[in-house]
């Protein structure tokens, strides 16, 4: 059922019990007042001629005179009747407006209710309210006084009061019902251009698309602006889960390049190996010569090339594995002097084609930061073997600063640099900037895991590049006093039972 038509019925239902409440208060008011008033005059007047009975009574009390005292009554003008039965002698006086017809009256019963009581009769097929009152003497009933009106015309009155009622009420009910339909569509209508826009929406499978809400400030424009919002969210989270589907896809693609090249080239070693070694299984008389002896050294010194690079790859890779799970590095108190000496004596022992400088390294003896040791050497290393790989006959230069609750380490090199556009995706995974650069050794997974380890130090990084003049990475980690003083320093114990091996 729809909202519409259980508005309707809920309008018509509540006006339908409203106006069965009025007709049935003021169709029973109507008919109390009525019979009320006509009880009251039947008493009054009962009660004036009681006095006369009982008098005459007293005078007479073989009650013979008793009819004398209603000749004299009019009746005619106030439309009551009057009767006087002799309890005595059995004799009824009437008005002259009974003509031959009786009242019903019942001895039994004016004998129980001696104070006067009413009935309602019927006398000539019309409907009669009796007061009847009885007549005592000395405690002994003589005669029952009864005094009535035809309650026909009042009857009548109320049977098409309450037809009128009836009738009205089924046409306001129905004319209500009616414009509450059309009135309910009106009020409507905004839903449904919501319902329609939204499945327009659904239809385009265009998230993009929005509802045009207009601002007036109701439920209506309250609930557009609501599902707007939704969709907004809906598709930043369709965009990120699509670019994170993008990426995966990326990623297993260049992790499967990356594996297959050294894997082919421990295939081919291998296959010529075993190729090798069975001609002089076959043959054990014929003798190694010294070309044979060197390719075979050369191929074995291939395949462990390839599966130190392997290991290297596949490391890496359980080390972003790692971070991907939310899992957190255990974290110390450490002097960033002692930190920073180890990476550059490990630094000066590389291979490299490039010129190789240290310092100024003024100020860190007397900071520290939390973190892990090995990741936060591994940090630095990653970066500086970065600059090495793209600096040929140039110069690396890796000094350090304190810069208010930081402490700065900066590598720069006067390598190939890169372009800006470049610089936004240097941290995502086995990417690679333009071909120019010419192909460098690596993973392309180094940077990925100085960024998670970064994040897991609360670091930063500013990087700045130009192509052909170099790159400069300025890597900023909060010291102690710092996390103290902002409340961020996690307990000892918290950060080792919340570590990963490393």
């Amino acid at each position: 059922m729809s909202i519409r038509m259980r508005l309707t019925l809920l309008y018509s239902g509540i006006l339908s019990a409203t106006l069965l409440l009025f007709g049935i208060v003021l169709y029973s008011f109507l008919q109390i007042y009525f019979i009320n008033d006509l009880k009251d005059s039947l008493r009054e007047q009962t009660d004036v001629l009681q006095e006369s009975v009982t008098y005459k009574l007293k005078v007479d009390p073989l009650g013979s005179d008793l009819d004398i005292q209603l000749d004299h009554v009019d009746t005619v003008q106030s439309g009551m009747y009057l009767q006087l039965v002799n309890l005595i002698n059995g004799d009824k006086a009437r008005t002259r407006n009974l003509g031959q017809v009786e009242l019903p009256f019942s001895k039994d019963a004016a004998g129980k209710n001696k104070k006067g009581y009413y009935i309602t009769e019927e006398v000539q097929q019309s409907p009669f309210l009796i007061y009847n009152q009885p007549l005592l003497l000395n405690g002994k009933l003589v005669g029952i006084l009864q005094s009535a009106y035809n309650i026909g015309l009042i009857d009548k009155f109320l049977s098409i009061l309450r037809l009128v009622l009836i009738l009205l009420s089924l046409v306001v009910v129905c004319t209500a019902s009616f414009m509450g339909w059309l009135s309910s569509k009106r009020a409507l209508k905004p839903v449904y251009a919501l319902i329609e826009a939204t499945r327009q929406i659904q239809k385009s499978d265009d998230l993009g698309n929005r509802i045009a809400v207009k601002p007036t400030g109701d439920e209506v424009s309250l609930l557009g602006t609501t599902i707007n919002g939704m969709l907004e969210r809906i598709q930043h989270m369709y965009g990120e889960l699509d670019k994170s589907y993008m990426t995966q896809r990326r990623f297993v693609a260049d992790a499967s390049h990356e594996l297959r090249t050294p894997l082919t080239t421990i295939s081919g070693n291998a296959e010529f190996l075993q190729k090798a070694w069975l001609s002089f299984r076959q043959s054990p008389e014929q003798r190694i010569n010294k070309d044979q002896l060197e390719l075979s050294i050369e191929a074995i010194h291939d395949i462990a090339d390839e599966a130190g690079r392997m290991g290297r790859l596949v490391h890496n890779l359980l080390t972003l594995a790692r971070a991907d799970s939310g899992l957190h590095l255990r974290k110390d108190r450490l002097n960033i002097s002692s930190v920073v000496q180890d990476v550059i004596r490990k630094s000066q022992v590389l291979v490299k084609s490039a010129e190789f400088q240290a310092g100024p390294l003024d100020g860190l003896e007397s900071l520290h930061v939390v973190g892990d040791r090995d990741y936060l050497q591994q940090l630095l290393f990653i970066f500086v073997e970065n600059a090495f790989k793209y600096t040929e006959n140039g110069c690396v230069r890796f000094f350090a600063r304190a810069a208010g609750d930081n402490v700065e380490l900066i590598i720069e090199d006067t390598g190939i640099g890169m372009d800006e556009t470049d610089i936004p995706h240097i941290f995502d995974r086995f990417y690679r900037a333009d071909p120019s650069r010419g192909e460098t050794p690596g993973t392309g997974l180094g940077l990925s895991i100085a960024k998670w380890i970064l994040e897991e130090h609360r670091g930063t990084v500013e990087i700045r590049s130009r192509r052909n003049e170099g790159t400069r990475f300025t890597i900023r980690l909060p010291v102690v006093s710092a996390l103290r003083e902002k409340g961020r320093m996690p307990a000892l114990s918290e950060a080792a039972s919340a570590g990963i091996d490393g």
